[in-house]
């Protein structure tokens, strides 16, 4: 499970251009092509640079274009997945270091990935399987997390007919990663799930105050 500095610092980029993509670009409708994420980049920033000083202005830019570099790259690696508009190729790249991308996943995470990234579904039967599993390696943690905490419903229905908090989900992912140690502590991935599981008990308890 040893990651190295490097490695970690290129999931954190990978994550913060899921991110990007998320919250910046599919809420606008902008297509995940190289040409069309550099335009509405360039756009955020000439409207962040009215007026600014030139010191700020250098600044920005980098910033912006250090955004445009994260999806871009993001893009072209879940175009060799397939489809690089498919949310769970997005995960799935983002979550990989380059030598896990062409290596497949296990049945079960792609099965329940797929239901809850696409379907907004959860698979109990096959959730409570990969609870169980001995046979999980990083990339799959990654992917599990990555499914879970990007969904911005509060509840997602299951295959048995009854909605399950997402909340829990994420809760249970984040308990059984750090039960079995498959992730480093530091790893972006766990990090940014459990500030996400953090923020959705603060959300609930305000909720129920």
């Amino acid at each position: 499970m040893t990651v190295t500095q490097d490695e970690l610092m290129y999931l954190q980029s990978q994550l913060e251009g899921l991110e990007s993509i998320f919250m910046e670009l599919m809420p606008f409708g902008i297509e995940l092509k190289r040409q069309h994420v550099q335009d509405y980049y360039d756009k955020r920033f000439d409207a962040a640079t009215k007026p600014v000083s030139s010191v700020a202005e250098n600044e920005l830019r980098r910033q912006f274009n250090t955004k445009a570099n994260q999806v871009r790259n993001l893009v072209d690696s879940a175009e060799s997945l397939g489809d690089a508009g498919n949310r769970l190729n997005l995960i799935r790249a983002a979550a990989s270091l380059p030598e896990e991308r062409s290596k497949g996943l296990l049945n079960s995470v792609m099965t329940f990935s797929k239901a809850l990234v696409m379907e907004n579904r959860v698979e109990t039967d096959v959730f409570g399987e990969i609870l169980q599993s001995t046979e999980l390696r990083a990339v799959e943690a990654r992917v599990l997390l990555g499914a879970a905490m990007f969904i911005i419903d509060r509840e997602v229905p299951t295959n048995e007919g009854i909605n399950m908090p997402i909340i829990d989900v994420l809760g249970e992912l984040v308990q059984m990663v750090r039960r079995e140690q498959l992730l480093t502590r530091n790893d972006p991935f766990l990090v940014e799930a459990q500030c996400a599981l953090e923020a959705m008990e603060m959300e609930e308890e305000e909720l129920q105050s």
